[in-house]
């Protein structure tokens, strides 16, 4: 009697070990599986600007003027998380900094005059992009519901324009995302932008 009871719990022992084993690997593989869906993306590539960019897999690319890219996560909640490029003209024999400063003050302006609320937290250096010195702006605006009717409250949105210069063009990227997403965006915004080339 002894000896089947012994038997017994080295074998419920096993099947013990033999669940945990099997949820540790379902685990690993679903995260490796989210890892991997999080991780694809679709490529953009432009022979006018010269672009090709690497955006989210699922975000929707729609054209608008002014832009030579915008793409939006269609599912980061009341106000989508946006990426926006823009390509300016420029001297290229100009001082690179006060020229790329020029651009985001310019852009700055422009935002102030159509957007409620407007706030500019600075102009100021970032990381080199592709070996290229960059400006960054950060800045926070209040987005309204374009319905009037819809009982919606109005949404911070906070941005962040990296600007950078190649040749004769300066390439403006800019984050927009809800206040409350913003810090999350932001580390992926920066992937996008050091991954995206430039051809001449």
């Amino acid at each position: 009697m002894e000896m089947k009871t012994l038997n017994r719990k080295r074998s419920d022992r096993w099947a013990d070990w033999a669940v945990i084993g099997t949820l540790v690997v379902a685990l690993l593989l679903g995260t490796a599986v989210m890892a991997l869906a999080q991780s694809q993306t679709h490529t953009y590539t432009s022979t006018e600007t010269g672009l090709t960019l690497h955006y989210p897999q699922g975000w929707l690319v729609s054209p608008a003027q002014g832009l030579a890219f915008q793409a939006a996560d269609l599912h980061s909640g009341m106000f989508k998380t946006t990426y926006q490029v823009r390509v300016s003209p420029i001297q290229a024999n100009e001082p690179l900094s006060p020229t790329l400063a020029l651009v985001l003050n310019n852009l700055s302006l422009g935002r102030a005059g159509s957007e409620a609320a407007y706030r500019l937290f600075g102009v100021n250096e970032g990381a080199p992009v592709g070996g290229q010195p960059t400006m960054e702006a950060g800045y926070a605006y209040v987005s309204e519901p374009g319905d009037l009717f819809a009982q919606l409250a109005p949404v911070v949105v906070h941005g962040l324009d990296i600007a950078v210069a190649h040749g004769d063009r300066v390439y403006t990227y800019s984050l927009l995302a809800e206040e409350s997403a913003f810090k999350r965006a932001e580390r992926d915004f920066r992937r996008f932008v050091q991954a995206a080339t430039v051809q001449p």
